[in-house]
């Protein structure tokens, strides 16, 4: 027989064991309770991100295609419009940003035979160097302060041989190591993989540090301080690297396209004068020059040259064993950048250039086109 006593204490034990199992089972149930909301943010958080990327390569999809409509337009440009309008106009070759699907468009031409193209330097077929257009960049190297060696390495990764100082061996030895090219360069980017181009050198300002103070007294005028700006200080302004679609194609330098110091680096006896000369006499001709013989009877062109010919007639290659010389105003190679750019903003059709208008996914396309052969010579989209 259980006494009164022992019940009332087996009854306070069972209540108490009865609380234990209820707590319990809260936690249980609040442990439950948090690890499905962990589990509901966390994958709300996956499909968040997950929309944040579908959304902007949905974006960039149409930025490329935006991207893609500006590049047949330039490229249209260039087939369809006058070289002299476009240079003329101004807006051919830089035409204003065009809004369009939600987005907008931009392209620019430029003439690239007004720069120094680095396999010209090398003839692949022959193996011989092209010692009119070695010297011409050796000496822009000059111009810009750098040491006209720094060619040297390039020439040993163009050329099929292992006779330089820089050859495969070279390459081999670097942390980590690269595998030296021994062909054309195909784009001015594969210039940075040789000795001596590191990026700041391709891609960085070679302006000196007292250029302003030092020549400040020399540009006379306003209009001459417009006619150079930071980017004539740049390598990869006055350089370029295509391989072009027929080996003995025209590689004079186009006077309507060359900046200073390409104008500077075609003559050991090229002046500053001349050089500013051409830069003003474009400007006066209402952006264009038609013919070399603009500059035929410039005085700053009649001073003596090499073998005792006026500078103009060494650049012409009238009275030189150079044929063809180096100078000429039909432009033949251009570079087309295009750019789509549309917002990212849900529902949202921008209205402004990017500057403006909050996130915004960007495309570019950029060609290197023969005009002469109607041939495209390099293609990238970024």
């Amino acid at each position: 027989m259980i006494r009164h006593g022992d019940k009332k204490t087996l009854r306070s034990n069972g209540l108490r064991h009865s609380r234990r199992r209820g707590a319990i089972v809260i936690l249980l149930v609040a442990g439950i309770g948090m690890a499905a909301i962990t589990t509901t943010l966390d994958f709300a958080d996956r499909t968040i991100s997950e929309y944040k990327i579908s959304k902007g390569e949905m974006s960039g999809f149409r930025a490329l295609l935006l991207a893609k409509a500006g590049f047949q337009g330039g490229l249209g440009a260039l087939r369809k419009i006058p070289e002299e309008q476009l240079y003329k106009s101004g807006l051919g070759l830089n035409p204003p940003p065009v809004p369009l699907g939600g987005g907008f468009i931009y392209y620019k031409l430029q003439g690239e035979d007004g720069k120094i193209n680095l396999n010209s330097v090398f003839n692949a077929d022959t193996k011989d160097i092209n010692l009119r257009n070695q010297e011409m960049a050796q000496r822009l190297l000059e111009r810009l302060g750098l040491k006209r060696e720094l060619l040297t390495p390039l020439i040993d990764w163009i050329d099929d041989d292992s006779q330089g100082n820089t050859e495969a061996s070279y390459y081999e030895k670097l942390v980590p190591p690269r595998k030296i090219k021994n062909g054309y360069l195909y784009s001015l980017s594969e210039l940075t993989s040789v000795k001596g181009f590191d990026p700041k050198i391709v891609y960085g300002s070679q302006k000196p540090a007292d250029y302003a103070e030092k020549y400040s007294k020399e540009f006379m005028s306003e209009e001459e301080k417009v006619l150079m700006n930071e980017s004539d200080f740049v390598l990869a302004n006055n350089y370029t690297a295509f391989v072009p679609y027929q080996r003995n194609y025209d590689d004079r330098i186009n006077l309507n396209a060359a900046p200073y110091f390409v104008l500077m680096s075609l003559s050991d006896f090229m002046t500053r004068q001349a050089a500013m000369k051409i830069l003003k006499l474009k400007i006066q001709k209402g952006g264009y020059l038609k013919d070399t013989k603009d500059i035929e009877n410039l005085p700053e062109f009649q001073v003596p040259s090499v073998g005792g010919i006026t500078l103009y007639k060494e650049l012409a290659g009238e009275g030189t064993d150079v044929s063809g010389g180096r100078i000429k105003t039909k432009g033949e190679i251009f570079r087309i950048t295009a750019v789509g750019e549309v917002s990212m903003d849900t529902g949202r059709q921008s209205e402004e250039p990017s500057s403006k208008s909050g996130k915004i996914a960007v495309r570019r396309i950029t060609g290197i086109f023969d005009l002469t052969n109607n041939m495209m010579l390099y293609y990238r989209e970024d």
